[in-house]
């Protein structure tokens, strides 16, 4: 599924985007869920709750990003660095242990500041893939 609009001069080309939702807490994945369905151009395909599901979910369900908001196992890190450096279509986003900032992460670029969006410009980061056409 893609749309194309154009923006300021660049056609920006919306797909569909595959998100994996990562968090010991239902209430939030349940609350993050609900939030990127009403997304024209995001698709919640696996939640989990632990770290340990989170390379298998990685493996299996091939998701454009990983939202994290869980306490991550050395193993777990290093697992993910190296998913960064084999498959440059995933993107990260790891909030702080207090949940007051967000980090990003993917091959192309590191740690975009994202802490200051709105739920509504977050959302439009998420589904956006700006390419000069």
């Amino acid at each position: 599924m893609q749309n194309m609009r154009e923006t300021s001069g660049k056609r920006e080309i919306m797909s569909t985007k595959r998100v994996i939702l990562a968090n010991n807490s239902r209430l939030l994945r349940e609350m993050f869920h609900r939030v990127i369905d009403q997304a024209d151009h995001l698709e919640v395909v696996r939640e989990v709750q632990s770290s340990e599901e989170i390379i298998f979910a990685i493996q299996r369900f091939c998701p454009d990003w990983v939202i994290l908001s869980l306490p991550l196992s050395d193993f777990v890190l290093n697992s993910i660095s190296a998913s960064i450096q084999s498959d440059p279509s995933v993107r990260f986003i790891f909030f702080s242990d207090d949940h007051r900032s967000l980090k990003t992460d993917w091959q192309m670029t590191s740690e975009v500041e994202v802490s200051n969006l709105s739920l509504q410009e977050f959302i439009h980061f998420l589904e956006k893939d700006l390419q000069q056409i």
